[in-house]
């Protein structure tokens, strides 16, 4: 397929990534990586020539030179803030693995903000969404970061609607994306709308990555149960249900193990877990069915059975309901 040359004008855009001490490496290299492939792309598809590249990639930091990430390798930053050309498309922000000082550093955040104003994007990769909220750039807006630090993240920044389990937000011009690969994601999304769905493909495939990739980030994250408060029965409770999933869990059954009512069992439940006594029996079955579906080839009805579920279709509709994917793409996509 032949395609019409685009102006240099039209073809070029200039993405800049800020990154900072500690920042984590697969935040900073993955995104910038599917910038690489899609000229590439545009060039195999002879869109552009084999000598021209549509986007040109540099790293933004306090000041050029070396800069050590979280895993103790060096990245060579480009530019000091202040050498930004002034044609950059596309600001992102990488993220790093754990709180950082660079979150609130007082030269970034009088600098950013100026200079969201010029560029057509800002993008934040992970716990990069940190960097944006302290400089007010998330403010009434939709973001998601990392799913570790979804609560932290919105306890902090009460102006900011975190949606947890988005692989991806964008909201206006503002874009942030969940943990470490998922700026993979949001950096294809960013080609795709750039150059169409055709390009955009023709990356995934050469990166081996999902184009689409189904369901959320709570797909990738272990369901981490509140202990009770202050009762030791309670969470004595607890650990038998985590460990028998495939008995009578109903209310009635573990209010008698308690020798208490149903009525009264159900709010102490809730007063010491947070949930009710049926949502934390699902999310132990859930984590269950997760855990088995990986270690073993049983067929989904069999591990239905083992883990406490009527059967597998009412598995199935738990899996869509927390994970937004069913059992079978969630054994595809990590077994």
């Amino acid at each position: 397929m032949t395609y019409a040359r685009t102006t240099p004008l039209m073809q070029h855009r200039r993405i800049a990534m800020v990154v900072y001490p500690d920042c984590e490496i697969m935040d900073v290299t993955g995104p910038m990586d599917v910038f690489c492939f899609a000229n590439y792309a545009l060039r195999l598809s002879g869109r552009i020539a084999e000598t021209e590249s549509v986007y040109s990639l540099s790293l933004i930091a306090e000041q050029s030179g070396p800069i050590r990430t979280a895993s103790g390798m060096r990245l060579c930053a480009d530019l000091a803030y202040e050498d930004i050309p002034e044609d950059t498309d596309t600001l992102m922000v990488t993220g790093a693995p754990f709180t950082v000082d660079s979150w609130r550093d007082e030269k970034l955040k009088r600098w950013l903000p100026g200079m969201a104003l010029k560029v057509r994007r800002v993008v934040s990769i992970c716990t990069g969404a940190f960097v944006l909220a302290e400089c007010g750039l998330l403010n009434h807006r939709k973001a998601t970061t990392h799913w570790l630090f979804c609560e932290q993240i919105a306890s902090q920044y009460r102006d900011v609607q975190i949606l947890p389990d988005k692989i991806f937000v964008r909201d206006g011009n503002v874009y942030t994306s969940g943990g470490v690969t998922a700026g993979i994601d949001l950096a294809l999304s960013l080609v795709e709308e750039d150059w169409g769905w055709e390009v955009a493909a023709s990356v995934a495939r050469g990166m081996l990555i999902f184009m689409r990739r189904p369901g959320g980030q709570s797909q990738f994250s272990s369901y981490i149960f509140n202990e009770a408060k202050t009762r030791k029965d309670f969470r004595e409770l607890q650990a038998w249900i985590v460990s028998h999933p495939e008995e009578d869990l109903s209310v009635e059954s573990l209010a008698g193990r308690m020798a208490m009512s149903p009525r009264n069992f159900s709010r102490v439940f809730c007063q010491e877990i947070g949930l009710t006594p049926a949502k934390f029996v699902e999310r132990v079955r859930l984590e269950a069915a997760r855990n088995l579906m990986l270690r073993s080839d049983h067929p989904m009805e069999s591990i239905a059975s083992q883990c406490g579920f009527n059967n597998s279709e009412q598995m199935r509709r738990s899996f869509q309901r927390f994970l937004n994917v069913t059992p079978q793409e969630y054994r595809s996509n990590f077994k």
